[in-house]
Order: C-alpha cells, then sequence, then structure tokens
C-alpha cells in the first residue's frame, strides 16, 4: 500500500511540475491566510467545565507547500533527486502544489504556503543551520536518523497535525482536558487546561514536548516545550521534500492556537521560537481539520520503527 501510495504522488508531482516551475512567484503569498480574521461570529456549545466544544473526529484540510522556493530551487533540487535516486525518486516534489483532499475542504488562497511569517515564506535559519538542513535534504538516504521521524514510524513531535489523506484526530474534552488521538502510529496529546499544572524539568525531552493549554474565545492556545531534537518542525511528508531536514534544537517552543472557525473546520497557527537554530521566531498557519464524514474512525495503524529500511534505501545507499 505504502509503495502503492508513493508512486501515485510521484506520478502527480510529474504531471504538475513543469507547469508549476514556470508559475509567476510574486503570487505565492499575497493574501496569506489569518486564521483569527477568518474566524466567523459564532458561538460554540460550551461543556459542563466552561470549555467551548471541539469534540469530534477530524480529517485534514489544507494540503499546501510548507515554502516558498524559485522556480530556478525547484528545479535545480528536482534535478539532484532524480540523479541520486533515479528515474523514479519517489514522493519528491509533493510539497510544491496545492491540493485538497476533500472537496468541502475550505479551499486557501492561490499560491499560500504554510510558512506566513518571514513575509518571504522561509524558515529563517541561522546560516550554519541551513546549511546543515540542506545537506540533510540532499542527502536524505545517507543515514537513518537523517529520514524523517514519521517516516521511521517515530512520532512526528511538533508536524502532530501533518495534512494526509490516511490520517485523522479524535478531540475528546474530559473536565480539565483536551485529549487529541492521532490515527498516525497511536499518537496522542493529553493537554491540561489549566495554568496552574506544574511544568516538566528542563531535562526531561518528549517526542510531542509538554503542553499546557488555555481558551481565549473559540481558541485553544497551547504553549509546548521540552521537546527532543530528533524531529522535524516542517517537513513534506513522504520523507523526502525541499523543506525535509527542518530541525530544532530541545529549547524549541511552540505557541499553538487552534482556531474554531466554525462548527466544522479548525484552523491552526504556530509561532516558532529557538534562539540555537533560527534567527528569530517565525509562524505557520493553515486550515488543518475539517470535521470527518459521518462513521469516519481511526484505524489500527500498522507502523513499527526500522519497517522495511532495506526496502527504503535499496541499492542506492549501497553505491
Amino acid at each position: 500500500m505504502k509503495q502503492q501510495f508513493l508512486r501515485r504522488v510521484a506520478a502527480a508531482a510529474a504531471v504538475v511540475v513543469l507547469a508549476l516551475l514556470s508559475a509567476p512567484l510574486g503570487a505565492q503569498q499575497e493574501g496569506a491566510p489569518d486564521p483569527a480574521s477568518r474566524a466567523k461570529s459564532w458561538t460554540p456549545k460550551r461543556l459542563a467545565d466552561g470549555q467551548p466544544d471541539m469534540r469530534g473526529m477530524y480529517v485534514s484540510g489544507w494540503f499546501v507547500p510548507q515554502e516558498r522556493f524559485t522556480p530556478e530551487e525547484q528545479k535545480a533540487w528536482h534535478d539532484r533527486m532524480v540523479k541520486y535516486r533515479g528515474p523514479d525518486p519517489g514522493a519528491y516534489g509533493s510539497e510544491w502544489f496545492e491540493t485538497n483532499a476533500h472537496k468541502d475542504s475550505y479551499k486557501p488562497p492561490p499560491g499560500t504556503v504554510l510558512v506566513v511569517d518571514p513575509p518571504d515564506g522561509r524558515v529563517p535559519f541561522q546560516p550554519w543551520a541551513l546549511a546543515k538542513r540542506n545537506y540533510i535534504r540532499d542527502n536524505w538516504l545517507e543515514r537513518p536518523e537523517f529520514v524523517d521521524s514519521r517516516v521511521r514510524c517515530l512520532p512526528a513531535g511538533p508536524r502532530f497535525g501533518f495534512a494526509s489523506r490516511y490520517n485523522g484526530w479524535q478531540v475528546m474534552q474530559p473536565p480539565g482536558y483536551v485529549i487529541i488521538l492521532q490515527e498516525h502510529n497511536h499518537n496522542y496529546r493529553v493537554i491540561p487546561i489549566d495554568s496552574k499544572a506544574a511544568r516538566l524539568g528542563k531535562g526531561i525531552q518528549l517526542w510531542a514536548g509538554d503542553s499546557r493549554g488555555r481558551w481565549e474565545g473559540n481558541t485553544l492556545v497551547v504553549e509546548v516545550t521540552n521537546f527532543t531534537d530528533k524531529t522535524w518542525v516542517i517537513g513534506e511528508i513522504a520523507g523526502e521534500g525541499m523543506s525535509v531536514g527542518t530541525f530544532h534544537s530541545p529549547a524549541l517552543k511552540m505557541t499553538e492556537r487552534f482556531i474554531m472557525r466554525d462548527a466544522d473546520n479548525i484552523d491552526y497557527e504556530a509561532t516558532i521560537e529557538d534562539p540555537n537554530v533560527y534567527t528569530r521566531p517565525w509562524k505557520i498557519a493553515y486550515g488543518i481539520w475539517e470535521r470527518a464524514p459521518k462513521g469516519y474512525e481511526n484505524f489500527e495503524f500498522a507502523c513499527h520503527e526500522g519497517n522495511r529500511w532495506d526496502e527504503l534505501v535499496g541499492a542506492t545507499d549501497k553505491k
């Protein structure tokens, strides 16, 4: 199934790459989405503990490129990957073009990318960190730790809401908490809605970090710290792409905002801070979830660390 999925994505990428490379770049971030400004005057039902009711099953909303790259950069990277992996390099390029998994999804403005600040749509790496990210990206089969943790069947870390056509999320709200169950690899988050909840010690590092939440109107604000440094902040879902390798240090802090735009759609924005790796805080924003069709449920996700690594690497890694 995984191989079929990769082949389908690769075929789709091949069809759109030439058109994309010739598309004008100037419009890519005009009218960039601001989730807070899109929130309608809508009042959700309240639960017994006062929380807005966000419960239910959700699937991915927007599928948009990660960063804004020039056509020349895209072509150079594409040519390198073809030389590196052969004529069928897998899922390369699927982060370059926009698509939606569901026809009823809220449509992002044309040219939208995930990184909305800085305005150039690029992660503001320190020079040494940009060189490291690019090396990881361009040599992603050199060693296992260069491959996205999600692809190695480990938690995706900060990318808990990554867009996927085979991933669902269930939101539950017992008193004082928001709990999110993710279909992928049985990941989950437990978010206390209590400003007095004690934080973990600085020496404790978790794949998904340590979350503390609060409600601001219809928006769930979550501050997350205590990340391990073994994950990426953003990156293309299939494990290869121009934003893969967007690493961070354990100093990473994320301030997330889950914005209930209406009864069926959740928008998302996150401010990312890590003075060890980036020159400044930066922000991503997109329509993260839409309510799943009636009867949707999370399925058993069969994935384990080291899953067919030999098949993934193949002869390429032995050259």
